[in-house]
């Protein structure tokens, strides 16, 4: 019961008593379900700033089975999917779109294996969430979680499947565009430093932008997504007899390690190695010498995840090109930090 130290909470009853109108009146106010003169409306807010009235939005969401909120879903790994800044980006522009529909964004961490991720839908849907963006890399099971009810859409995903809503970026292409870039000013051994899988979209597209310029594919690296495989690849490449003049790197973290590896060796970038990595995160512009980089635009991204969630829309994927960023660290660029 309420005491001196928790006073009752006001309730709707409570501001329609102040405002001189029905219960009704209060909730089409605050909830848009009617139209509302524009005075009673004045003084139905003004009510409510007088008691500090805020709606119970548990009640609110038992009565229309909608708790206006959404889940973003991420992997439960020994890698923090947020210690990477593109991801960290790409969260607070789905949680920008989000919130100007109305929406609350909640974040999780669970396993993709098909039984733990049906199971966690079935807790966000007893919960009445409205529908979950999965950051699942094309590898979340729909047979699992179709059957649940829930819109989904599938984040950081290149190619798309069928039946399956998905946003992502072009790696191949955007793989293809920074090989050109540096094939084109003139580097001849460009290597990778990404995951030795031949199928990774930046990996093929690397590999293939050489074979079009009659160009032997460099040395490949096993770099990863991180700063400490970048950092390792960094250093076998200084230590090669005859190193390559440039690198792609798969991600901006890798080519982060691959700076400082190189910084310690005394290789020069770029005047010995180029690198252009790809993610275009914000760190990309800090590290030195300022790293180019293909940009994903999350603004985007985030707006056509959210769209698909909510609009009712068949699914579909959306794939958008990335943007080459040029800065010092390519050597086609000056000295200073803008991007062009």
């Amino acid at each position: 019961m309420p005491t001196a130290d928790r006073p009752r909470k006001p309730t709707r009853r409570d501001v329609a008593r102040l405002a001189g109108v029905s219960d009704a009146v209060v909730s089409y106010t605050l909830n848009g379900g009617a139209p509302v003169a524009a005075d009673t409306r004045r003084r139905v807010l003004a009510a409510v700033a007088e008691l500090g009235y805020r709606p119970n939005q548990a009640a609110r969401a038992l009565r229309s089975g909608s708790a206006r909120t959404l889940v973003l879903a991420v992997p439960d790994a020994q890698d923090p999917v947020f210690s990477n800044p593109f991801f960290a980006e790409f969260a607070a522009a789905i949680e920008s779109v989000a919130r100007a529909r109305g929406y609350v964004l909640s974040t999780t961490a669970t396993t993709f294996a098909p039984d733990g991720l049906r199971t966690r839908f079935e807790e966000f849907a007893a919960r009445m969430v409205d529908g979950v963006l999965v950051l699942s890399s094309g590898v979340a099971d729909r047979t699992a979680i179709d059957p649940v009810g829930l819109p989904w859409v599938d984040l950081n995903v290149t190619g798309g499947r069928p039946g399956v809503a998905s946003v992502g970026a072009d790696l191949r292409g955007g793989a293809e565009q920074a090989t050109e870039h540096l094939l084109g000013h003139g580097r001849t051994r460009v290597a990778f430093v990404g995951q030795l899988d031949t199928r990774e979209p930046r990996h093929a597209g690397w590999r293939a932008t050489c074979g079009r310029w009659g160009v032997p594919p460099g040395r490949v690296y096993d770099g990863g997504y991180t700063r400490e495989g970048g950092y390792v690849a960094g250093l076998q490449i200084a230590d090669e007899p005859d190193p390559p003049d440039a690198v792609f790197a798969a991600s901006d973290r890798t080519a982060v390690g691959l700076l400082r590896a190189f910084h310690e060796r005394g290789v020069r970038v770029p005047e010995d190695v180029a690198v252009v990595a790809f993610d275009g995160s914000w760190e990309a512009e800090y590290t030195w010498p300022p790293l180019s980089t293909l940009r994903q635009p999350v603004e985007s991204m985030a707006e056509a995840a959210v769209r698909g969630l909510l609009d009712g829309s068949p699914p579909t994927h959306h794939e958008f090109p990335a943007e080459l960023i040029i800065r010092a660290s390519c050597g086609t660029h000056g000295p200073d930090t803008g991007a062009h």
